[in-house]
């Protein structure tokens, strides 16, 4: 085991994350070296003896997979029915998989001597990695889930160290994908999740292609909320890995909505520029030009990660990843339907955060510029939701959204996601929430209880208050002297108003009325 740690690490640094916690796919599960069934895998009984064939699903794990309340892997949120059909493979049992297991040693044992360093030899770590990648095939037809993710990695590792990206990205994948359908304990398959994509990220990157080491990102990135209800708020820092993710497709300086980012910072701005610097804008937007990604179905990825974010709640961020998306289209420049629904989601989305002015200006200085925008269907909808929000029209906006409306071709070609948001949209204020849960709205009877009862304890005992006397009654004169005093006192106001008597009989005086 000790020199087989020797073979998975020979080509690259040692490891710090707990998916390295064994350099060599052995050093978890000690075996002998002559024994093909040292693997914890039971000797068949004689009647089993035939070999057979079982098709299953490549995970042997009891954590539900298929609950639609669950947050699943990254590569089921991205991979869709692909992810699905790819982990159907056929499990081998009885006398085949004892010989497959045989097998699978003795790559092991090849690799193992292909990076020991002997007087007229050296290590050899490409044929090792072979080795490696074969013996993780041979594991993977008999269904060993980590043993095959361990011979993955290592074979990945030499692959990294003798810059054969493309082959190490591809373990790296397959081993993230063995992760997240694994037994173990669903922060060890979070860290490894995230851990294998960032790696398979780095060799994309080292090779040159943006749009796989992105697409590896996002799925690291996901992999830090897998397990997790679909519903339930993203903490700081997964939703902090997940911005990163989206700008490794479209940078900051060429994203409108990159104001709306919630955690982190651009890594195109320089803390110690100048904001006013023009020159340094220019030279950051020259470098996000250089960097964005365009290749095909990019923003299919983008518009995803902003439907995840929408049934999260998190608006801000989720019309951050549509920003990017439609940047992405206008970058290449040839999407016309695509566009017009990237405007429209956009539109949307800021309407439900109850921001009207913003959708009406994105509308009228950004969406209607595109003249393939002004004859399509989605800017009717956007338009008649942007009337219907300034006006305060609740009946409008109930005809625009209607699913049996004049909007009914636009709303079916939206996601799901963003169809159910239009629902939601208020003319005032944020869109409405779900609504509270059974025990909160049971608890509001007893609050009630609770202030009814001291109300009746202060009917039953009432704050006894003293008796007041009586006013004394005034005799006439008092009376006399206090209307004058009143009187007076009027008097005065009206003086210094200009509105005495006096002045008035003056001028009436004056007045010839002959």
């Amino acid at each position: 085991g000790a020199s087989s740690g020797g073979g998975g690490g020979g080509g690259r640094k040692s490891r710090s994350s707990s998916s390295r916690s064994a350099a060599s796919p052995t050093a978890a599960t000690a075996r002998p070296t002559a024994s093909p069934t040292a693997a914890a895998v039971p000797r068949p009984s004689p009647r089993s003896h035939d070999s057979g064939i079982r098709s299953t699903l490549g995970s042997t794990s009891s954590t539900p997979t298929n609950d639609p309340q669950i947050t699943p892997g990254p590569s089921s949120v991205f991979g869709g029915k692909i992810a699905s059909r790819n982990r159907l493979v056929s499990i081998l049992n009885g006398q085949a998989k004892i010989d497959k297991m045989a097998e699978a040693e003795d790559y092991r044992l090849k690799a193992k001597q292909a990076m020991t360093r002997g007087i007229f030899s050296k290590p050899d770590p490409i044929s090792a990695a072979n080795f490696y990648k074969r013996a993780a095939d041979a594991y993977k037809a008999c269904g060993e889930n980590r043993l095959e993710r361990l011979h993955r990695i290592a074979s990945g590792d030499l692959q990294m160290g003798q810059d054969a990206y493309a082959t190490a990205a591809a373990e790296y994948t397959r081993a993230a994908e063995l992760a997240e359908i694994s037994d173990e304990s669903l922060a060890r398959k979070r860290q490894e999740c995230h851990k294998l994509h960032s790696d398979a990220a780095t060799a994309w990157t080292n090779m040159g292609e943006k749009g796989r080491s992105a697409e590896s990102t996002v799925k690291a990135a996901f992999g830090l909320i897998m397990g997790q209800e679909v519903t339930a708020a993203i903490d700081k820092k997964a939703l902090a890995r997940i911005e990163e993710s989206i700008e490794t497709f479209v940078p900051d300086p060429l994203n409108r909505k990159r104001n709306y980012r919630r955690e982190g910072i651009s890594a195109y701005d320089d803390p110690n520029a100048n904001p006013n610097d023009q020159s340094a804008q220019r030279n950051a937007l020259e470098l996000a030009k250089q960097n964005i990604v365009t290749d095909s179905f990019a923003n299919e990825t983008l518009f995803q990660i902003g439907a995840e974010l929408i049934r999260r709640r998190h608006y801000e961020s989720a019309l951050y990843a549509l920003g990017a998306g439609t940047a992405s289209l206008e970058a290449e420049g040839f999407a016309t339907i695509s566009l017009s629904r990237a405007y429209v989601s956009e539109t949307i989305l800021t309407l439900a955060m109850g921001d009207t002015v913003a959708a009406s200006q994105d509308f009228q200085r950004v969406h209607l510029q595109r003249t393939s925008y002004l004859s399509s269907r989605e800017c009717a909808l956007g338009e008649d939701l942007i009337r219907a929000c300034d006006a305060m029209d609740l009946d409008a906006l109930d005809e625009a959204r209607s699913r049996t409306g004049p909007h009914r071709a636009a709303l079916a070609n939206l996601e799901p996601a963003l169809r159910g948001l239009v629902m939601e949209i208020r003319v005032s204020g944020r869109a409405k929430k779900e609504k509270k849960s059974v025990d909160v709205v049971s608890k509001k009877p007893a609050k009630t209880a609770v202030a009814v009862a001291p109300a009746a304890v202060a009917v039953a005992s009432p704050k006894k208050f003293p008796p007041t006397s009586p006013k004394a009654e005034l005799s006439s004169e008092e009376i006399r002297k206090e209307t004058a005093a009143s009187f007076e006192e009027m008097d005065d106001i009206m003086n210094e108003m200009g509105l005495g008597d006096d002045d008035e009989e003056d001028d009436d005086d004056e007045i010839d009325l002959t």
